[in-house]
């Protein structure tokens, strides 16, 4: 079972329609619309979807973010794949960044994720665009192992994302990750899918000759 999470700093709750204006305006944000899956442009209505909606599906474990005062901070959540697998995402608004937060909020959600009180989950997955290198940072510094880059479907189009992941056998000190460049990330890219078009034009010579 899993509910509200408290820090030394603050409340992770279930989020509610008094959140709303809240989640319009963070979502405002040029970084967060760059960097999350949130739609572009966001709308109050996208924020009504994601708090009646999205927020409230059953696989999905997430919470608004606020200082004990009730300072509205972000968003973090944990969403069940199966086979006790989650995958993690987080963003914080502008002007609460810089305070070390969302690595107080990830710390919290790890270990709940993680518990058998909590979530009950064997492995947490994270992914974000390598330019995002703050996401990176916290990941890296929760314990997440880096797990390289590969091709995520986002937005109608393929992106390059870096991947991480944290086993429940794992312990959480920080980790020492590889730089991750863009520019790197794109030539992988270009190489990924001059591979995927050799392949399927190898595949459909493999069918004429059969």
């Amino acid at each position: 079972m899993t509910g509200t999470l408290r820090t030394e700093r603050l409340i992770l709750r279930a989020p509610a329609e008094d959140d709303i204006d809240a989640i319009y305006r963070a979502c405002q944000d040029p970084d967060i619309q760059r960097f999350t899956l949130v739609p572009v442009p966001y709308t109050r209505g996208d924020a009504e979807h994601f708090v009646r909606v999205t927020a409230a599906a059953p696989e999905s474990v997430t919470r608004v973010i606020t200082t004990r005062d009730g300072d509205f901070v972000g968003c973090i959540g944990v969403v069940e794949r199966g086979d006790g697998e989650g995958s993690l995402g987080y963003w914080c608004t502008p002007a609460q960044r810089g305070r070390g937060y969302l690595s107080e909020a990830l710390r919290a959600v790890v270990d709940d994720a993680l518990s058998p009180q909590g979530q009950g989950l064997c492995w947490l997955s994270w992914s974000a665009l390598p330019a995002n290198e703050a996401s990176a940072r916290l990941a890296a510094r929760a314990g997440f192992r880096y797990g390289g880059l590969r091709v995520h479907r986002n937005k109608g189009r393929d992106e390059v994302v870096a991947t991480a992941s944290l086993g429940v056998a794992d312990d959480r000190t920080p980790q020492q990750w590889p730089p991750i460049r863009a520019r790197s990330a794109k030539m992988w890219a270009r190489s990924a899918g001059k591979w995927a078009r050799s392949a399927k034009m190898w595949a459909r010579s493999a069918i004429r000759r059969g």
